[in-house]
């Protein structure tokens, strides 16, 4: 189990502008993980990341950006250049949130790769008390590419790198200020290879092979996001 909060701070540039950095801090509830520092304040964490980024309206329906990110952990230090499309829609009385990123991914100690994230979410917006009380479900897969350089990281990965599967529920503090607490479901995606086994002749019993894993890893998260001079807008997964 793994607990990820996150601060966000919003800036409206001009009229469909918008400029944000956010810092999120994962924290592993096996301190065995929380490696990030040998001493002093960091040691309690597994991982700090930092992200800028910039998002445009283009109209009622579509928006786009870029996003920069850093994550820093005992190891590999790793480096997000990413941009994204996203259109807002409705099904029924849900709005329907749809995201495709592409991301070039730098690690320390690796080649550099590629993925595409696909991205959709369902929600409501519900009165509550003179405030709003917003219920979502969001699904995200991670496909590994070939754009802007190789397609992996190893000599082998599976085309589907992780997905995530997210209920949240985002209360509206203030016109400014939202909380969310969430729960996911994240799975990894990937293979190991399985060594011969010999018996005390060393004579071979068992082939070696390849076998895929999927790691299944929960997540409780907290975002904290306040935007400082405009008001944010259901239909977008950056607010």
């Amino acid at each position: 189990m793994a607990v990820w909060p996150e601060l966000q701070a919003s800036f409206g540039v001009n009229e469909s502008g918008l400029l944000f950095i956010q810092n999120q801090y994962r924290i592993n509830t096996d301190g065995r993980f929380n490696d990030l520092a040998a001493n002093g304040p960091l040691q309690n964490f597994e991982r700090i990341e930092l992200a800028l980024g910039y998002e445009q309206t283009l109209s009622a329906h579509w928006r786009a950006g870029a996003v920069f990110r850093y994550a820093a952990e005992d190891y590999p230090k790793t480096a997000f250049y990413t941009v994204f499309l996203r259109h807002s829609g409705k099904v029924g009385s849900l709005f329907f949130n749809k995201q495709l990123t592409a991301e070039y991914v730098g690690q320390q100690g690796h080649d550099v790769f590629s993925r595409l994230r696909l991205e959709g979410e369902l929600g409501k917006r519900l009165p509550l008390g003179g405030r709003f009380l917003t219920p979502g479900i969001r699904y995200e897969g991670m496909v590994l590419s070939g754009f802007g350089g190789k397609k992996s990281m190893g000599t082998q990965e599976r085309v589907i790198d992780r997905t995530r599967l997210r209920l949240n529920l985002t209360y509206e503090v203030t016109d400014k200020l939202r909380l969310t607490p969430y729960f996911m479901r994240q799975t990894h995606y990937y293979y190991v290879l399985v060594p011969p086994v010999y018996d005390a002749q060393e004579q071979l019993v068992e082939e070696g092979y390849t076998t895929k894993r999927n790691r299944i890893s929960p997540v409780l998260g907290l975002e904290i996001k306040y935007t400082l001079n405009s008001t944010p807008q259901t239909a977008s997964i950056t607010y």
